[in-house]
């Protein structure tokens, strides 16, 4: 129970995770296949509603009982001609809603074959889905087919290669889509994220990249997506976790990606992308092609960086701001500069992210600027960066402390200089920590009002035990006992700091409340204080 509470609030206000639960990781082809007890490629025929207690009542979902004709066996001892599959789907009756749980589910179109994996359900051709809990990859267990002729691969690996490219000719733009997306999860298209390497990536590219020049604008986008998504700059989604990696400042909350990240698939195939760039393709297409770009650095990019630069569409000339974080140096300082004052957001924006991504202090008074904007998405993108500069150098230090009564990114700012110089700033932080204070529009990490709290907490640590006693304090421990709910680990550590000064009175009072603003049972925790106090001295 340490961090339950702390955990679920944090994967709900992160912009890198989906779900309020949390979701196991995606299996591999290896462990799903041992995982089943069948594998059959089947066409969907007829369903209906089914009654089976193996599955739980979720609200927004029922049981359903889907028909197959079985056209191969790739696992498994079956030989009849059809069979049956329960599994969870999405409830079409009205009033039946959606709960904030979702189970693992699956929707099959009649008439259409899958390869689908399954666990006997006890009964002759009857089977069920693998989990109840959905993983990381959401459908993972069925995957869609192209047609219903039999299978001739041998392995689990080449049944579904063979299955998505050949589903990946379809003159379907959904088909296509969805096999784009397929093959970029099962080789690790985003990393950090999808873990998958069940096909090799640069087989995958090799498939894939022709679709890129399709005049679908969805499927061009979803494969230039594919080719540059090893890459922080495709998705404004990424951005916390780029600037976390790259910047010298803590991000409380955010998950690092590598530091050493590299985009093969803009590298190989960087001409068609620039190509696309400086199509008559929509400027939506043109603008992902430029940001498929990222990370790339070929120096034989500056020359189209300019001419992106000054390209009429403002998604063009965002997305050649971000590239100049690629190229350091007097002349990106002095396009980004000048760039800073662009009529369109989208670029203002994308200049703030670049100066984060380049840790370029040296126009940090840009960032500032930026702080001001008319446009909340710009005035966002500049703090997030800013964020990630340490306060160590004195221009990011100055630029928060004129900004520290900054309303729509209060305590972060102050949060950011207490974390170096917390005795300047405790007042503050303490009435962060009791007032909860919170940004408008938080767009994620840890809980702001709870990183107060902990620079709160381990400043009183660092005080003398007679200066704690003597109440010249207690302004900063009333506000310290004013955690919140996160986990059980803040209060069982209050009450270890009490009493390991001493201060035996104020212990049992603060544990006579603190058992009443919870539904579990806090004595257990504080318990194993009182047989040890000295063990908890949270750092």
């Amino acid at each position: 129970m340490k961090s339950r509470f702390l955990a679920v609030v944090a994967m709900l206000v992160c912009t890198s995770v989906a779900h309020g639960y949390p979701v196991g990781p995606a299996l591999s082809l290896e462990k799903l296949a041992a995982e089943a007890d069948i594998i059959f490629k089947g066409a969907a025929v007829s369903g209906e509603p089914v009654q089976d207690e193996w599955f739980k009542d979720y609200r927004g979902f029922r049981v359903r009982q889907t028909r197959f004709d079985v056209v191969s066996v790739v696992k498994g001892e079956f030989s009849g001609a059809k069979l049956m599959f329960r599994h969870y789907e999405t409830d079409p009756e009205p009033g039946g809603g959606g709960g904030w749980f979702m189970p693992q589910h699956y929707e099959f179109e009649s008439g259409r074959s899958y390869v689908v994996f399954a666990k006997s359900a006890g009964a002759p051709g009857v089977f069920r889905q693998l989990w109840m809990y959905h993983k990381i990859k959401e459908d993972q267990g069925v995957v869609l087919c192209a047609d219903n002729k039999p299978i001739t691969a041998k392995t689990v690996r080449q049944v579904l290669w063979t299955e998505l490219t050949s589903l990946l000719a379809s003159d379907a733009d959904s088909d296509v889509i969805y096999t784009i997306r397929q093959l970029d999860q099962m080789s690790g298209g985003r990393p950090g994220f999808d873990t998958l390497s069940d096909f090799d990536r640069k087989d995958v590219l090799a498939a894939v990249h022709r679709y890129m020049h399709r005049r679908e604008p969805k499927i061009a986008r979803a494969a230039i997506v594919v080719v540059g998504s090893h890459n922080p700059y495709m998705s404004d989604e990424r951005t916390l976790h780029w600037l976390a990696t790259v910047g010298s400042a803590e991000v409380p909350g955010i998950g690092k990606m590598d530091p050493n990240l590299e985009n093969p698939g803009g590298r190989l195939y960087r001409e068609d992308l620039a190509g696309l760039a400086d199509s008559k393709a929509p400027d939506e297409t043109r603008g992902i092609a430029v940001r498929a770009l990222g990370l790339v650095r070929d120096p034989s990019l500056s020359a189209p960086i300019e001419r992106w630069l000054a390209d009429p569409a403002g998604a063009v000339r965002a997305s050649a701001a971000l590239l100049l974080a690629d190229f350091p140096g007097s002349q990106t300082r002095e396009r980004l500069t000048s760039l800073a004052g662009d009529g369109a957001p989208e670029v203002r924006a994308c200049v703030a992210r670049a100066i984060g991504f380049g840790q370029i202090t040296e126009i940090a008074e840009v960032l500032a600027k930026l702080l001001a904007d008319e446009e909340f998405e710009v005035r966002r993108a500049a703090a997030m960066s800013l964020l990630s500069f340490s306060p160590k150098n004195e221009k990011i230090a100055e630029i928060f402390r004129a900004n520290i009564a900054n309303e729509e990114f209060e305590p972060l700012f102050l949060n950011a200089l207490a974390r170096e110089k917390p005795a300047e700033h405790i007042d503050a932080v303490a009435r962060a920590v009791a007032e909860k204070a919170e940004p408008k529009n938080f767009w994620g990490g840890q809980i702001p009002a709870f990183t107060a709290w902990e620079i709160l907490f381990k400043y009183l640590q660092t005080l003398p035990a007679d200066d704690i006693r003597s109440g010249r304090y207690d302004r900063y421990l009333d506000a310290m006992e004013k955690v919140g709910n996160y986990s059980s680990s803040q209060p069982r550590d209050i009450y270890a700091f009490y009493l390991q000064r001493g201060m035996t009175e104020r212990a049992k009072n603060f544990r006579r409340e603190a058992k009443k603003a919870v539904s579990y049972d806090l004595d257990y925790y504080f318990n194993m204080v009182d047989e040890n106090p000295s063990l908890y001295q949270r750092r």
